[in-house]
């Protein structure tokens, strides 16, 4: 069979396997033990519903890691954004968690709101998740903190690998110096103005990770400007898959078929 005749049949069904949605799965560490979640009037303790979307890529289904929970902060199993429960676990890491609850809040059904409310912070020794049996082949993480501040809180925000003597895969530093109001800023470049004042910012996005068992962690310091109390906080992240666009695919076959073509002359 020569070369060119397959290049159609290959190109379709590149093109149809690589267009499928990016799964993800978001963990919400806001929740404390006020209400059970059981009902949008029983939501005011930052607990997401499944059918609640947060997240600066969209999602349902998020995992809700109660800061009082009858089993601490142990190892428990994930959904992905479908609510399939998969074989990844996630432990949690923090000196004390920051829960505070919205009772009476007009928007307590707002994923958003809801998801930023609460969550762990710290003194400024590394706080964070252990994630064990990341599914996805790539992935980004997205990293998400409010400290409900007025004076620059944060940190670097990182993604360590488990297998690897905790080797820093990726870090970006980003600073809160406001409360959430209902807007994602992504933190870059070091997350400030230039002049030792941190940008207001409320996530970070961790970008070409591969490993398969990783920690996410915060690390707090202190610019000029910000308050007295060293933290870094976090109130949840999502890792999500990263599917090869089917331009990027199609190059790559184009690229192979052309060595093959010139091998065979």
């Amino acid at each position: 069979m020569k070369i060119r005749n397959v290049i159609l049949p290959l190109a379709a069904f590149v093109g149809l396997s690589f267009t499928a949605n990016a799964a993800s799965i978001g963990v919400n560490t806001g929740p404390n033990n006020v209400g059970d979640g059981s009902s949008p009037e029983h939501a005011q303790n930052n607990v997401l519903l499944s059918t609640y979307t947060a997240g600066v890529v969209p999602q349902n289904n998020w995992n809700n890691l109660m800061q009082s929970a009858p089993d601490g902060w142990g190892n428990q199993q994930v959904t992905d954004d479908s609510g399939t429960l998969l074989a990844t676990t996630v432990a949690v890491n923090t000196s004390w968690a920051n829960g505070n609850v919205v009772l009476g809040a007009p928007d307590n059904t707002n994923g958003d709101r809801l998801m930023m409310n609460g969550g762990m912070d710290n003194g400024g020794g590394p706080q964070g998740w252990t994630i064990t049996g990341v599914p996805y082949a790539a992935y980004e993480v997205y990293i998400y903190y409010d400290g409900g501040s007025n004076g620059s809180r944060g940190g670097s925000y990182q993604v360590w690998d488990s297998d690897d003597s905790d080797a820093v895969l990726a870090a970006q530093s980003g600073y809160d110096t406001a409360t959430f109001d209902g807007t994602y800023i992504q933190a870059t470049g070091d997350g400030t103005d230039g002049n030792g004042q941190g940008l207001n910012t409320n996530y970070v996005r961790l970008t070409g990770l591969t490993a398969s068992n990783i920690k996410i962690r915060s690390i707090a310091d202190q610019l000029g400007g910000g308050d007295a109390v060293t933290r870094a906080p976090m109130n949840g992240f999502q890792i999500v898959e990263v599917i090869p666009e089917p331009s990027s695919v199609m190059l790559a076959l184009v690229g192979l078929v052309g060595f093959l073509t010139r091998r065979r002359r």
